[in-house]
């Protein structure tokens, strides 16, 4: 639940760190998050029977319900998002910022992953083919994308946001193929090799359930990859304003919602909780999850008449083809309510991949921003959400649901600020930027001082005012070389209660704060990091820095 909180700005005050103000030009006025109440935000998309967006509802042609009862609205708007990119700010050649849009401005954001970790590679060349073919004669100018490739190491940028998909088209083009994915297509032993043969079945169904057990280790790691880069992309947008779509290409979650019995998938089954997490931190940052079904061709439920699990078979012998029809089965059940759990849709199957593409970068082009507050007895848990209209024969699309924790405490600093520096891309939930302002020889023989300033404009944070004032700014640089090695980081919290004068120049300023770090000679990417812990927000921005021999 959220603390009692007030988003103002902030200015450097003399608290005992090296901080200097500066004047930055103002923005809109922040968002004030009320009481110990919970503000509950539900993008909602109306669409006619022909895909068109319906753009002329009012407040009172919605119900929207909680568990079975209706709400409050107490927050409506029809959002028509800006298409236009948001840019980086332009300023000197050694000034560099994330590009976190002015506060109110909704923009159409379109991420696309390509999940190359839990793709088989012969379902990765059709995708590859497929999407090329959308982003070369489909995709249509004047959407913002980015594009990126999930692989065994993680997340990685393809290409950033870009509102030209032949740009997008040729960084595809130009990206690596991954032949060597965590996940690979299940075996099965199809049909009977008769009782003169019955012996060699029992030996390659004893091997398969070998392989089985080690892919079960194999699926632990692809849920742990996949998951940190949906962390990732959450805490990265939170905080920017609007819903945005997120087209996870894929041949499947590597997270189970029925997990079977415990000789087929331990210790590969993550627990309810980690697909809960992530349903959250999505549904926080309006995160809209679309499901691309990259496999060939679905499972047939005549094979494993009501999707019945190995488990329930009745069979105590290890049986390798119920378990890999039964492996797709649940794999298209998750695909699906990660979508629906998020506002998003699951398109399963794989057999139009260019309408899936399309249909999903449409979504977002025009909806309604429902908002209710929670009530402070509203048990921990997952509670269903429904919206209906008065208008008749209208596609609706929305998050179906809510997930309350019984920890009310915000995610560390530590894992959250970890995200950032280990991330391929800016997170912009807070404007930041930062001037590289000089080089001087440092107290360490050998290295030398990379001066920087580190700018925050007004709104970036929050401030408990009912706490004395209070605030709390992380801050981190870490400088890395060319071989991905730690060269030098530095890391900061800024906890204080401030004083009423401090308050009041707040609203007009912003901050700024001065430091600098200790570096040999080379080459650096330096990765700068700004965390507004009671607002759990998050900015970041990277900058080359090369020091001279």
């Amino acid at each position: 639940m959220c603390r009692v909180v007030r988003c103002v700005t902030i200015i450097a005050i003399a608290i005992g760190i090296p901080l200097q103000s500066v004047a930055q030009p103002s923005q809109a006025g922040a968002p004030t998050i009320k009481s110990s109440t919970e503000l509950v935000l539900v993008p909602a998309v109306v669409q006619d029977k022909s895909g068109a967006a319906i753009t002329d509802l009012k407040r009172e042609d919605f119900l929207l319900k909680q568990d079975g009862k209706p709400q409050s609205i107490t927050v409506f708007e029809q959002v028509n998002p800006d298409s236009s990119p948001v840019r980086r700010s332009d300023g000197s050649p050694q000034t560099f910022s994330n590009f976190g849009p002015r506060s109110g401005e909704y923009h159409r954001l379109i991420i696309i992953v390509l999940d190359f970790a839990n793709t088989p590679y012969a379902d990765q060349a059709n995708a590859r083919k497929e999407l090329l073919k959308f982003l070369s004669d489909v995709a249509e100018r004047g959407q913002p994308m980015c594009l990126f490739a999930l692989t065994r190491y993680g997340l990685s940028l393809l290409q950033n946001f870009t509102d030209d998909p032949k740009v997008l088209a040729a960084a595809l083009r130009e990206a690596p193929s991954h032949n060597a994915p965590l996940i690979h297509e299940p075996q099965t032993v199809p049909g009977e090799f008769g009782p003169e043969l019955g012996f060699l079945e029992r030996i390659i169904r004893a091997n398969l359930q070998g392989e089985s057990r080690m892919d079960s280790l194999v699926t632990k790691a692809a849920a742990s990859v996949t998951s940190r880069a949906l962390r990732q992309i959450a805490t990265a947008f939170r905080g920017m304003p609007g819903r945005k779509s997120l087209i996870w290409a894929s041949s499947g979650f590597p997270f189970s919602i029925s997990s079977p019995a415990h000789d087929i998938c331990e210790p590969g089954c993550p627990d309810r909780d980690a697909y809960d997490h992530l349903w959250r931190m999505m549904n926080d940052a309006q995160i809209a999850i679309y499901s691309v079904d990259l496999r060939a061709a679905s499972l047939s439920t005549a094979q494993n008449p009501g999707g019945v699990r190995p488990s329930e078979m009745g069979d105590t012998d290890f049986d390798s083809d119920t378990e890999a029809r039964w492996k797709r089965e649940d794999s298209s059940n998750t695909l699906r309510l990660f979508a629906e759990n998020t506002g998003g849709k699951a398109f399963l199957g794989g057999a139009d991949l260019i309408r899936a593409f399309r249909e999903a970068t449409q979504d977002d082009s025009s909806y309604y921003m429902l908002g209710y507050y929670l009530t402070r007895n509203t048990k921990p848990g997952w509670h269903s959400i429904s919206v209906t209209t008065v208008r008749k024969g209208v596609r609706l699309r929305f998050r179906n649901g809510l997930l309350v924790t019984r920890d009310a405490s915000q995610p560390s600093a530590r894992s959250d600020m970890q995200l950032a520096v280990t991330s391929p891309f800016d997170f912009v939930g807070m404007p930041v930027s930062v001037t590289l302002s000089g080089q001087k020889p440092d107290k360490s023989a050998g290295k030398t001082r990379v001066q920087f300033d580190l700018v925050m404009p007004p709104s970036f944070a929050s401030v408990d005012e009912a706490d004395q004032n209070h605030m709390i700014v992380d801050i981190a640089a870490v400088a890395r070389n060319l071989k991905g090695e730690v060269a030098a980081e530095l890391y900061q919290r800024i906890d204080s209660h401030l004083k009423a004068d401090g308050l009041e120049q707040i609203q007009n300023n912003g901050m700024t704060y001065r430091n600098g770090l200790s570096l040999p000679a080379g080459e650096y990417r330096v990765r700068f990091i700004v965390r507004d812990s009671l607002g759990n927000r998050m900015g970041s921005v990277a900058a080359p820095v090369t020091v001279a021999p």
